[in-house]
Order: C-alpha cells, then structure tokens, then sequence
C-alpha cells in the first residue's frame, strides 16, 4: 500500500519515492508507488500534478485500491525524485480550508447546510438548502469568516474509530467508515474530511463571495479564497481602472455612466436600423420585373439576412411578379426566391431545383423560401433552373 505522505506533511513540496510498479488503463500509463505526496482526486478536490523525476504527472486517482499517478510517458520502476506543482496545492488547500470556515458559519449563523463543494479550476463553490440567500446575510457570512480567518485558529488532524466519531460532535455524519480522518478548525469546524489543508486559518488569507445562482432547489455560493481572492481585486483594479479612463467618470458614478452609453447606444441603433428600413425600401422601389416577370440580382459579401428584406420588399410591391436573389460568398452560395402574392405556383418547386444543384439546404413556404450550398454551380445555371420552374408555374411549358 502506498504511504500517503500527504496526510503525514501536506506542506511537503518534494519526495524520494519509488516507483514500485506501472500499468495501462483507460485514463493512460501510470506509476504505483511506496509513497507519494501527490494528493489523489476525491472529496471535491482536484488532484496535484507535478513530476516523477522528469516526467509530468497529469492526474492521479485512487483505483482498484491503489493511488494511481498518470504520466505524459511510462515511467520505468526505480527511484525518483516527486515534485509538487506547489502553487497549485497552496491554492487548493486554501480552498478546502476555507470552505470548511464558509459552510460553518452559513450552518452555525443561519441554519443553512452545504450539501455539496466543489473546487473549480477558476473558482469554488458550495450549495446551501435554501432557495435564496439575502445579501444582507451573504455579506455577514463573508465577514464572520474573514473573523475567523483572522484568529490564526489551528488547524489539526486526527485519525479515530467509527464508535469514536459517533460520539463526537462532527458537523455531518462521515461518509466513511473504519478509520475515519478528522480536520478540525479551532471551536468553529469539526467534520470528516480526507482533503488537504494548511495548519491555521491565517493561512486561508482571506475569503471573497463574488456570486449565487439557483441551483436544485437551493443556492451556490461561489466564492474565492488566499491567492485566488487576491487576484480578482486585482482584475476588479484593473478593469475599474481601465473603466474610469473610457467612460471618464470616477469610480463611484461608473455605473450611470454606463447607463447613459448605454441608453445612447439603443436609441442609435434603433435611429439605425430605421435608416436602414428606409434605405431598403427606396433599392426594392428600383427593381422592376423583366418581360417574363422576374426580377433577378447577385449580391456578394452581404448579409442574407438583409437580402431576406429586401426580397420581401420587392414581393410586395409586384404581387405578380417572381424574383431571385442570389449572395455568394466564401462560405458558398446563398439564394432567396419569393413570388408575389397573385403569382401562381409554389416557390419551394425552385427550392428543390436549387438545393440540388448546390448540394445545399434551406426551407420556407410556397411564397418565400431561402437556402444555399456550394458555389459549385454559376449563378447562370442556378438562373436558368429558376427560370424554367418559373416557366412551369405560369403553365408557358
């Protein structure tokens, strides 16, 4: 059985280890060994990662009874030197530890349980059972556990028997039995716990909820703590910062500022896009049918969605009338076909003769479909199909 030298040290950054034996699975190569400080993935927290001699190790799980440590590459059996990616599980026993703090104080203060943790790559949360939280009392929690934080509590371990934790006062009853692993945190925190964690609340720095959702009937808290915490007011600085300077407003008043862009933004595009209605409706008003009544243009690079609006523009205003409208691009070809509302037929009959010849898709009705495809076929011969179906509709053929 591996020694877990994380339990014994969780601050050892490096080890002489051995590999005793190595294997295959679905995950990849991986390496058995005597002992190990590579804290394997389980109870909401992530795995270490780190190396074996010069190897990466990419994950490490617990599975069939062993720890098992996945490399880039296979690791012959001998004697290496382990190396945590330390930052990385600073980082995370700052977290588990102080989500040990947060859920205490949620349950102690307010009645509220944390029925799952979860330990992200970018941020961390709990779900409490109640269906909304007040900010009133995310902020009280958030204060109270920066308290604690600043007691400088101890944080200690202890092994004890499953008839032992009965008769403890543990925050839950373990999800374990036999030997059954204890993290307790002054007089705020006694739980079952296999996670790492630093020896006192000092250590957790400080904690920062940033966030709450909805979530099966209760509420996430997501919240930061240590070096993460210290990060995001740095990018809060940042942004505010970088803010202040666009806008040209001081911090406090950021957000009227950006009301009023925004304010200023919409009645523009809505100024915007009534220009553009009208410019639409003067280029449908200079499209006039041919002597077989069909109306014909190729755009190119513009948008289909505008082509759309101007076909349907034109198809009002010649209601006998049958028109094509082709957009090539780099993307392929793109079509639009309409007919006017006293125009005979079923325009999806031009639909069926365009898909076949782009290789293409598309729908609508029997007055206006849309499509496209490949651009393998000239917009010559995609003319001609439109107009022989069109022939065929007006009963010339």
């Amino acid at each position: 059985m591996t020694l877990k030298l994380y339990y014994e040290n969780p601050e050892m950054k490096e080890a002489e280890i051995e590999v005793i034996h190595t294997g295959k699975d679905s995950r990849g190569d991986y390496a058995v060994l005597d002992k190990t400080p590579f804290y394997p993935e389980g109870g909401g927290q992530p795995a270490d990662t780190g190396t074996i001699g010069t190897v990466r190790v990419l994950d490490v799980q617990t599975a069939e009874g062993e720890i098992r440590h996945y490399t880039g590459e296979r690791v012959e059996a001998g004697g290496y030197r382990a190396s945590l990616d330390w930052n990385r599980r600073w980082d995370h026993m700052q977290q588990h530890a102080g989500q040990h703090v947060l859920s205490a104080i949620f349950d102690d203060g307010y009645g509220l349980k944390t029925s799952s943790f979860h330990l992200g790559a970018e941020r961390v949360s709990i779900d409490l059972d109640a269906p909304e939280i007040s900010p009133e009392i995310l902020q009280e929690a958030e204060e109270a556990a920066n308290e604690v934080i600043r007691r400088h509590l101890p944080i200690t371990v202890q092994w004890v028997s499953d008839a032992q934790a009965k008769a403890m006062p543990l925050r839950k009853p373990p999800a374990v039995s036999g030997e059954i692993r204890l993290v307790e945190i002054g007089e705020v925190d006694l739980n079952a716990c296999g996670g790492t964690h630093p020896g006192n609340t000092a250590d957790i720095g400080q904690i920062k909820i940033i966030s709450t959702e909805k979530s099966k009937g209760g509420t996430r808290v997501y919240f930061l703590c240590g070096g993460r915490a210290a990060s995001y007011f740095r990018e809060l600085i940042r942004v505010s910062d970088k803010l202040v300077g666009l806008l040209n407003a001081p911090l406090q008043e950021l957000p009227a500022a950006a009301e009023a862009v925004l304010d200023e933004k919409t009645a523009l595009e809505k100024e915007l896009k009534e220009i553009q209605s009208k410019l639409l409706q003067a280029e449908a008003a200079m499209f006039q049918p041919d002597g077989d009544g069909v109306i014909e243009k190729e755009f190119t690079n513009r948008s289909v969605k505008e082509v759309q609006q101007l076909a349907r523009l034109v198809a009002a205003d010649f209601p006998k009338a049958y028109l094509l409208f082709l957009v090539q691009d780099a993307s392929g070809m793109r079509f639009v076909c309409a007919k006017g509302a006293e125009a005979e037929g079923d325009v999806r009959d031009v639909l069926k003769e365009l898909l076949a010849l782009t290789s293409g898709k598309g729908g609508g009705n029997a007055g206006f479909v849309q499509g496209g495809g490949e651009n393998s076929q000239s917009s010559v011969e995609l003319s001609k199909a439109f107009r022989r179906v069109v022939k065929n509709m007006q009963g010339i053929l």
